[in-house]
C-alpha cells in the first residue's frame, strides 16, 4: 500500500497513466463509446445534447479519465512468458524474504558474514538472512558457507579485511533455515575500506555461473533473487536495464537447461520510489527486449 501512494506522487507514474499512447489511445476509444452512448440517449430523448453539451462534454472528459485510470493503477507485481517457452519472468515490488521459492543472496568473493564490526550491515540482504533465520548469529551460516564451499577452489588473501579466503566470482554456497534455501553467490570483493565493490563484468560472470551452479544444486522450483549489484555493489546502472540483464542471462541459461520455470526479480519498495520505477514500462521493456 506504501508503495502505491508513493508511485502515484511521481511524475513518472502519471506520465505513463495519462500521456502515454496506450493510454491516450484508451482515452479517445472510450470517449467515441460514451458519445455514441449519449447520441442514442438523445435519438430516444433521454438527454438532449443542445441543451447539455458543455456539462455533458465535461462529464465525458471525466469518465474517460477515470477509466483510464482505472486501468493504470501502480503496480506491485508484473510477469513476462517468454513467447514459445516454458518459462517466465516476473518483477515483484516486495520483500524478498515474504517470496516462496530459492533465494538468491549476493555476497562478496569471501564471503563474508561479520555484523558485529560492522563488514556487513544488519539492513543488507545478509544482515537481514541472518537476523530472520539465524537469529542474528552468524556461526551456523559460516558452518553451512564452510560446508558447501569445502570443494571450492579458493586462494587466500590477506589484504582482505574479512574471511582471508577467497573465492571466484560466481562461485555459490548454499545455506538452510526453516525449510527454506538461500545460495549466496560471490558478485563483488570487499575492499580495504571494507566496501564492497562489483561492475557489469562481475555481474555477468556471477550470472553465468549461477545458473550453471542451480541446475546442480537448487530444487526445480521458482528463482528469487534481488536486483544485484544495485545496492551495496555500488554497480552504476539504471534499474531498469538490470532487470533486464539478469532476465536476459535467465533467459539464456533455461533455453539450453532445465533448471527452472520462473524467475522472481524482487525490488526494494523505497527503490522503486526513489529510481521512479514504474513495472508498466518494466513489462513493455522486457518484450521489447528480452530473446531466446
Amino acid at each position: 500500500m506504501r508503495y502505491f501512494f508513493e508511485s502515484i506522487r511521481t511524475w513518472a507514474y502519471w506520465r505513463y497513466a495519462l500521456f502515454s499512447g496506450e493510454a491516450i489511445g484508451k482515452f479517445f476509444a472510450v470517449m467515441g463509446i460514451l458519445y455514441l452512448c449519449v447520441d442514442l440517449a438523445d435519438a430516444f430523448n433521454v438527454y438532449k445534447k443542445d441543451r447539455y453539451s458543455y456539462y455533458g462534454l465535461f462529464i465525458l472528459v471525466v469518465l474517460a479519465l477515470l477509466y483510464v485510470l482505472s486501468t493504470r493503477r501502480p503496480l506491485s507485481r508484473v510477469s513476462y512468458k517468454i513467447p514459445q517457452k516454458d518459462f517466465a519472468i516476473e518483477v515483484v515490488i516486495g520483500d524478498i524474504f515474504n517470496i516462496p521459492g530459492e533465494v538468491i543472496i549476493s555476497t562478496s568473493s569471501t564471503f563474508d558474514t561479520d555484523m558485529a564490526s560492522g563488514l556487513i550491515a544488519a539492513s543488507s540482504l545478509q544482515g537481514q538472512l541472518a537476523t530472520n533465520y539465524f537469529n542474528g548469529q552468524t556461526t551456523e551460516i559460516d558452518r553451512q558457507i564452510e560446508a558447501s564451499l569445502e570443494r571450492e577452489h579458493h586462494t587466500i588473501n590477506d589484504k582482505r579485511p574479512g574471511k582471508k579466503k577467497e573465492y571466484p566470482i560466481g562461485t555459490v554456497a548454499r545455506v538452510s533455515a526453516h525449510k527454506k534455501n538461500f545460495y549466496l553467490v560471490a558478485m563483488s570483493q570487499m575492499e580495504e575500506s571494507k566496501n564492497a565493490q562489483s561492475n557489469l563484468k562481475m555481474i555477468d560472470e556471477a550470472l553465468e555461473k549461477l545458473w550453471i551452479s542451480l541446475a546442480s544444486k537448487a530444487e526445480v522450483g521458482d528463482i528469487v533473487m534481488p536486483l544485484m549489484g544495485t545496492g551495496r555493489g555500488r554497480v552504476p546502472y539504471p534499474r531498469k536495464k538490470m532487470i533486464e540483464r539478469i532476465a536476459q542471462s535467465f533467459a539464456n541459461a533455461a533455453s539450453e537447461r532445465a533448471f527452472s520455470n520462473k524467475l522472481i526479480i524482487v525490488v526494494r519498495p523505497e527503490d522503486a520510489s526513489k529510481f521512479s520505477l514504474n513495472l508498466f514500462q518494466v513489462r513493455d521493456y522486457l518484450g521489447q527486449s528480452l530473446h531466446a
